[in-house]
């Protein structure tokens, strides 16, 4: 009975974090600042945000790589290993990719170590200087989570808006609009993500100086699922000095219907040397949640 018992609670465990951890940006930059990033400035992991952001990003090319180690208490330790890159050609087209793999605890009931693999491909066109749209394809892979080398596989779908809108109290300065439509279908039992997720973001930058950059941001979200709704809302800041220098922080709250709240607080550097970019996030959660205590970081560059 006793080991009924532990079966039951992993996969429940399990369930819970694919749901939350599937949610979450791989990015360290983002998530230093809430999770917000459907209306953030683009990065290399806009797959994983908003892709249209890449079009209004004065940077053609971008590539980095992520680490994550959420340590939540009874998740003990589930790894995510993350890759993003986008690429801007003929002044109004982009290419942007994806690649994560989640590496989740080994349950001791099963002696199971259970996995995912996300890939996502997508495409964007400028329509104008202050207007971009993208859309972007994904696949995903599961396995390890029910019976002894069950595989389960699952697609989805973004369309997505950014526009930057210049203000003219502040030389330099905008506000950001994005807006991201997904649409996911379910790769097993445990692993069934939103079928149709809806979220909208505001930013805003201000340019005190050359030297001074603050960035804000702001999201929306509510994801309807055939398992549980979530609504979600983020915001986060970003202080920029001399732009070799980054400081960032935010706030994250999800409202699982039926279950709770998870919320959690997040800080961050960032360092530019030359075309090199080093980012490093912390989360803190609840107890017994994967984002209490997690670690993030990016290594990336740019072109």
């Amino acid at each position: 009975m006793k080991r009924v018992f532990l079966l039951l609670f992993g996969l429940w465990s399990l369930s819970a974090t694919a749901q939350q951890l599937y949610d979450h940006t791989p990015d360290a930059r983002i998530a230093a600042m809430g999770g917000a990033s459907v209306s953030a400035s683009a990065d290399a992991f806009a797959a994983f945000g908003n892709a249209a952001s890449s079009l209004l990003q004065y940077k053609s090319v971008q590539a980095a790589f992520s680490y994550a180690d959420f340590a939540g208490e009874i998740y003990r330790k589930n790894r995510m290993l993350s890759g993003g890159a986008y690429v801007r050609f003929a002044q109004r087209h982009a290419l942007v990719v994806g690649l994560q793999f989640n590496m989740e605890p080994q349950l001791d009931a099963t002696n199971k170590r259970p996995g995912a693999q996300r890939y996502d491909l997508g495409y964007g066109y400028k329509i104008s200087d202050k207007l971009a749209l993208a859309a972007t394809a994904r696949f995903r892979h599961t396995y390890g989570h029910l019976e002894q080398d069950a595989n389960f596989n699952g697609g989805g779908a973004d369309l997505s808006l950014f526009s930057r809108l210049p203000l003219k109290f502040m030389d330099g300065a905008a506000i950001h609009l994005g807006a991201k439509l997904s649409f996911d279908t379910p790769t097993s039992p445990l692993y069934d993500r939103y079928d149709f997720a809806p979220s909208f973001g505001v930013g805003l930058s201000l340019p005190f100086s050359d030297a001074h950059l603050l960035d804000i941001v702001t999201e929306l979200k509510y994801g309807i699922s055939s398992r549980e709704d979530v609504a979600s809302a983020k915001i986060g800041a970003e202080y920029s000095l001399m732009r070799l220098f980054y400081f960032r922080a935010g706030g994250n709250i999800s409202h699982i219907v039926g279950v709770g709240s998870i919320p959690y607080g997040t800080i961050g550097l960032g360092v530019r040397f030359f075309h090199m970019q080093f980012d490093v996030a912390y989360l803190m959660g609840k107890k017994n949640t994967p984002f209490n205590n997690a670690v993030q970081i990016n290594f990336g560059l740019d072109f």
